[in-house]
């Protein structure tokens, strides 16, 4: 049976130098980093994060998540988390793979199982499992894969299918993933409640119009929101904004004032006090230190 140091090694082989690589298996990326880094605020996917080496803390309110190559992360929903990997260094640096979930796969796979009726309770949209010997086996030949062309296209999508029936068997991680795909769940009416706001959120917006969206009364909306975000729908989309304003300043050269006006604050000096208050630095000089650091990529895994 494959182990985590046989991850470590295909993971460095890929990998080659610090950075986020995308590799040729869809929706699988990897990540190596050999020094710490500081948390950045970044959007996580619905995805599985699975550590071949150090360790990572993702962020959200007052809970901190700490995976390593014993646990692995799970969201269930795309949301602003601080991450920052924790331990790393030249000669063991920080390595990752993450594979973004398809709830096709998920769908498929749930119609097949016969597990007990869903646990509807309403969790963190982050949740931590365990890296049990299985699970590391199923990981390890999914990256092996990646060697051989003809592999990736037959192979790869065999083992990513075992890779989530076994997250299914898990009791921690499949009440989850059946409620990402269980249009009734309280999730998956959270998730619309998300994606909505993803795309409007330049705009005014009323919890209460949000709860509708999701199909629930306001104080449960606010309630199992936060619950999954860590975090209220306001708060949620001012860290979407500043995010936003964010790239627009790195990315595309915007001042710190067009970036705040393009991503719906009137007011500069509003923008500047809620960029500070909540990344740690003003916003022209949060654009400069990011233009020369590639950790903003780093900790989105």
């Amino acid at each position: 049976m494959r182990t985590i140091n046989d991850l470590v090694d295909l993971l460095m082989q890929f990998s080659g130098s610090d950075g986020v690589f995308h590799t040729p298996i869809p929706r699988m990326s990897i990540m190596r980093c050999s020094a710490p880094t500081i948390p950045e605020l970044v959007l996580y996917e619905p995805s599985i994060c699975v550590v071949a080496q150090g360790v990572k803390e993702a962020r959200i309110d007052d809970q901190t998540y700490r995976y390593d190559s014993a646990r692995y992360l799970l969201g269930s929903v795309r949301q602003p988390v601080f991450g920052s990997v924790v331990k790393a260094t030249k000669k063991y640096p920080y390595i990752c793979l993450r594979l973004d979930l398809d709830s096709e796969i998920i769908v498929e796979l749930m119609s097949l199982s016969v597990e007990e009726k869903i646990n509807h309770a309403i969790s963190s949209g982050l949740r931590l499992g365990e890296m049990d010997n299985e699970l590391v086996d199923t990981v390890v030949r999914l990256a092996e894969t990646m060697n051989d062309s003809k592999s990736i296209d037959v192979l790869s999508p065999l083992v990513e299918k075992e890779l989530i029936w076994r997250l299914l068997q898990q009791p921690e991680t499949h009440s989850v993933l059946a409620q990402m795909v269980t249009s009734s769940s309280r999730l998956r009416r959270i998730r619309k409640a998300i994606e909505w706001i993803e795309s409007h959120f330049t705009e005014s917006i009323s919890t209460r119009d949000l709860a509708d969206i999701a199909l629930m009364g306001h104080s449960s909306f606010h309630k199992y929101f936060k619950m999954v975000t860590g975090t209220s729908p306001i708060r949620f989309r001012s860290h979407l904004r500043l995010m936003a304003a964010r790239r627009l300043m790195v990315v595309e050269g915007y001042d710190a004032a067009e970036a705040g006006f393009k991503v719906g604050y009137s007011e500069p000096a509003q923008f500047s006090r809620e960029y500070s208050k909540l990344l740690g630095y003003a916003p022209k000089q949060d654009a400069m230190r990011l233009k020369n650091s590639f950790h903003v990529g780093i900790n989105q895994l």
